[in-house]
Order: structure tokens, then sequence, then C-alpha cells
């Protein structure tokens, strides 16, 4: 039997190379913040503020967060700062739950933390740092939390209220030896866009607390909330919005109930302001005044709140029914559950993803079907008809209508209608203009224009809606044309619009969309034949009855593209 020499033993942790690698545990300055304020809500703060301290290269060198919490008791300061500990630890009631967030978040971003806390019934400051570096080079061995006669100024002064009354007890932390929040040059993010994302974040993941009265500060600026379902309202939404479009219209709001605890699901479509027309939710021509409600790339999102904080803000894949839509940005969707159920949505130390576990999950995803896919129709016709009434603002419909204008200039003279009287002309033209809602009342000039292109122009097309299989009606005038489209038709609704929104720019296309449409529109055009033919096969002798038509509808075509292609 071979004879043991030596004995090896070794430290569980080398602590330098372990808070080395800690460093990148997942958090971004968004939630790394966050578990600092999740700290403070913990402690009855109703104030939080996050004050960034700028070097010469505009990057960000230390932060400062201060709230007016109940501080922390002295007996456990030093423990605060060691990785695990937690008096929450494994907690459900609250916000906080591992252990690790508020140490590994401050240094996933700089090298060393400070605390400097009054606590509750407490005269003196307590203070306890940790220092990376000083691990690292053997000075600091362990964490030493002791009553201090002075805070730094710099770091005091932010613990009035805006009256400069001193807060009577709370906690400042601060980050310093930042070493990433750089600014990252041409192609990387700026700190004001990092910046930017926080105070969008804070907003968002607080709007219950916020609404609530928590007051949170970025560089002395009051966060406002952001609830992405429009149901709470913010000075900043009402702003833009009004009061009247508030709150949004609640499509659904179901629970799931596991081991006595309620998931609640809630689905909403956002205000009709913010989506009149396809195309401008990504803050294109009138909707660019609403670029602060945070629109644009959201589709599909859904947000999950634990214990009424945001965890999860984005796609879940096959949450929503078919595949996600442009018009579900429009519909906001909320997943609530209480932090007891943090196994059935896997939720991860750093409360950044929480997605629900399989048969959750299809449970869920089975209850969304139903409101999003009514909603989707909602949008979908509410487009549609703002469509209809912009267009009706317009008399020039297409390109096409100048080609027509003058290729009929020498082509043989419409018959159809001829002879119809003056009061009949008058009385079909003013149906017209009421069947597409022209108001003569509030837009006479309109009103004149229209009924002057119908009378003279040979062939006029003009945006309608009816119920009825008709993809068009087609109106004759002594000689003249008149073609009303039905919008409700799927031609017109799926294919003919959606290809004229790309070719007014209403639409951002990449390369493969682009190829996709021009296949859809390849695609419509043959079974514009195709429908064309099987008119013509229902008839017992096709040729004796559409020979001609089928002739002088060829030849009129060509003459017409002829003409269009001159100036295209």
């Amino acid at each position: 039997m071979e004879k043991l020499v030596n004995v090896m033993e070794s430290d569980i942790f080398q602590v330098d190379k372990a808070l080395e690698s800690w460093r990148d545990s997942g958090f971004d300055l968004s939630t790394a913040v966050g578990e600092l304020i999740d700290n403070s809500i913990e402690a009855r703060a109703n104030i939080v503020r996050i004050s960034p301290y700028y070097g010469a290269d505009k990057s960000v060198e230390t932060i400062v967060f201060t709230d007016n919490g109940t501080g922390i008791n002295p007996n456990i300061l030093a423990h605060t700062l060691k990785i695990g500990f937690s008096t929450r630890y494994n907690e459900r009631k609250g916000l906080g739950r591992f252990g690790v967030g508020m140490k590994v978040a401050g240094l996933s971003q700089g090298r060393r933390i400070d605390i400097y806390t009054k606590p509750v019934n407490e005269e003196s400051y307590y203070h306890a740092y940790l220092d990376l570096d000083e691990i690292a080079n053997g000075i600091q061995t362990h964490i030493v939390a002791k009553a201090i006669d002075e805070v730094p100024t710099e770091y005091l002064k932010h613990m009035v209220w805006r009256d400069n009354h001193e807060f009577e007890n709370g906690t400042i932390i601060v980050w310093s030896k930042i070493d990433r929040l750089i600014n990252e040059g041409k192609y990387g993010n700026s700190i004001k866009e990092i910046f930017n994302e926080l105070t969008k974040f804070l907003g968002r993941a607080y709007r219950k607390y916020i609404e609530q009265g928590l007051i949170l500060e970025q560089e002395n600026k009051i966060v406002e909330l952001h609830d992405p379902l429009f149901l709470i309202e913010s000075n900043r939404a009402l702003k833009v919005l009004g009061k009247n479009n508030f709150p949004a219209e609640i499509k659904d709001r179901s629970t799931i109930t596991i081991d006595n605890h309620q998931i609640e699901i809630t689905v909403t479509v956002l205000p009709k302001a913010v989506r009149m027309i396809k195309g401008e939710g990504g803050y294109k021509g009138s909707a660019a005044k609403y670029k602060d409600l945070y629109l644009k790339d959201i589709d599909g999102y859904i947000s999950i709140l634990r214990n009424n904080r945001e965890i999860y803000y984005d796609v879940i894949p096959k949450m929503f029914p078919t595949r996600i839509e442009a018009t579900d940005r429009f519909i906001g969707v909320e997943i609530s559950f209480p932090a007891t159920l943090d196994e059935y949505f896997q939720v991860r130390n750093v409360k950044r993803g929480a997605v629900p576990v399989g048969k959750l999950k299809r449970e869920i995803s089975n209850l969304l079907i139903k409101p999003i896919r009514e909603a989707r129709m909602q949008i979908t016709n509410d487009f549609v008809n703002n469509s209809i009434d912009s267009r009706k603002n317009s008399t020039a419909h297409t390109p096409a209508t100048s080609a027509v204008i003058e290729a009929e200039k020498t082509a043989l003279p419409g018959r159809a209608g001829m002879g119809m009287s003056e009061e009949k002309t008058n009385m079909i033209i003013e149906e017209i203009l009421e069947d597409i809602g022209i108001d003569e009342k509030s837009n006479q000039d309109l009103a004149n224009e229209y009924r002057k292109n119908l009378r003279e122009n040979p062939i006029s097309i003009i945006d309608a809606a009816w119920p009825g299989k008709e993809m068009f009606d087609i109106t004759h005038l002594n000689g003249r044309a008149v073609i009303k489209l039905n919008h409700r038709h799927p031609f017109i609704k799926e294919i003919y619009l959606p290809i004229k929104e790309v070719a007014d720019g209403l639409e951002d296309l990449n390369t493969i969309e682009i190829g996709e449409i021009a296949r859809k529109t390849e695609a419509a055009i043959d079974l514009l034949f195709m429908a064309y033919a099987k008119a013509e096969n229902l008839h017992r002798n096709p040729e004796e009855a559409f020979g001609d038509l089928r002739s002088q509808w060829s030849y009129s075509c060509t003459t017409y593209v002829r003409e269009l292609l001159k100036n295209m």
C-alpha cells in the first residue's frame, strides 16, 4: 500500500481572483444600479439620488448613491460587503434574496465600494469599504466598520432635501475607481447613451414604486415613471398625449394560481393617439413627438414584474401567437408575480432575466392568444381607417393618375355613361363624396377639388371601405370612370396598401425584407391575372363575352405603362 507522504491544504477562495471574476457576473450599469435601489426601498427610503462624477475625458470616475432610509445597523455593516451575506438571504417578501447583489453590482463597475451610513437613532456616521487593489496587494485582509467623525463634503451634500434640510438618517454608497464606464469611441456606447438607458430603466422598472411616492433623482433630475402598458399616468406622457388618452384599453386581465400564489397577466392596446398611422411608430412624420414614449423597437416586448419591480423587458420566444409583428409595439403585456414563485420564472441572482418554465410558459402563451389577436386586429383596422382619412385630404392618388391623364389625350374617348344629365351627374358625384366621407362643411376646398377632378379626369381612383367581397367599384360619368377601392378587401388591405407604404417611405426595410415585399408583389400581380381568368372561366363562352374587353384592357394597359415609365 502506497504511503501518504504529505497532506496538502488550500483556501476555499483565492479572494482577489474570485472578486475579479465576479466583476463579469452579468451586470450592466442599469441592473447594477437597480440592486442599490432595491436595498434603499427595503430600508424604507422614499428618496434615492444617483450622482456621477466625471473625469477630464468625460468618462465616469465615481458614482455616489444616497438615500434617506433607515441606515445600516453598525453591528452588521462590515458584513454587508461580504460576498454571500444578506440579512434577507432567500427571503421572498421583499426585493432582495441572494446576498450577492449590492457587492457584485458595485464591483462590476468599479474597483472600490465605500459605505457611509447613519442609522435611525444614531448621531454618528459609520464607514466600511472594499477595495480590490488593496486586497490584491495584501493591504486589506478584512472588512472593518467603524464610527467616523466626518463624511466627505462632496458626498454629504447629497444627503439633504431640496430645501437643504439634512436627512435624519440614511446611507451613502460610493463606487470609485470606476473602469467600466468610458466613452467607447465611434463604435461603442457613449456615456450619455448609457445614462439615458439608465433613466429609461429606472422609470420603467420602478414605475409601481414611483407611483406610490418613491423619488428617484439622477444627476439632479427627477426620474419620471414610464409604464409600457400606458395604465399609469406620468407628467411626460400626459404632456405628449393629453389626459383623454389615459388609461390605455385593457384587452384582458387574467390570473394563474400556483401554490396559493397568483400570477397576473395584463394585456393592453396602447392609446390610439400613438398609433394613428402605420409606419410612424419609428418616430417618423407626425409621430416624432412620441419619441419620449420609447415605442421604437419594442415589438413583442413583455414586461415581467417580481414583487412589483420589473426584472425583465424583452421578447420571450414563442409567447405571442404567430411570429412577432410590427403592430405588437402598440400592445402592452405585463406578467406580475410574487417572489415566492421565483423558481417558476427561473429568476437569476442579478435579477436580470426571467422566463417562465415550460408548462407555465405554455399556459401564459395560451392566455395571450385571444387578447393579442384582438389587439392586432383593432390596430390594423385603425391603420386602415386612418389611411383612408389621410387620403381624403389629397386628390392625387398615385403617379398612375398623371400617366393616365397624359395617355388619354390621344386615346379613344370612353363611351360608358354618355348622355347623363347634369342633374344626375351632380347627384352621383355628391353620393361619391358622401361614400368616402368628405365633409363639405369642414373642408369645402377639398370637396370642390374632388368635384373638379371627378368631372375632368378620364379615370379617378378614390379610397373607401365597405362590407362585401368587391375589391373595387366603378362608376361611369359621361365617358369618365371613377374607381372606388375597398380598403376592407384582403388584396387592398394586406397587399396593395403595405406596398404603397413601402413606396411612400413609411417602412424602414432591410434587404431581406425588401426581397419579401418584391416576392409578395410578384405573387399578387399573378393572382390578379388568375382571378380575372377565373371570372371569365365562369361563363360558357368567354371569348364572345369578353374578347373585346380583354383586348381593350391590354391595349390601355400598354399605353398607360409606357406613359408612366417616361417619368419614373
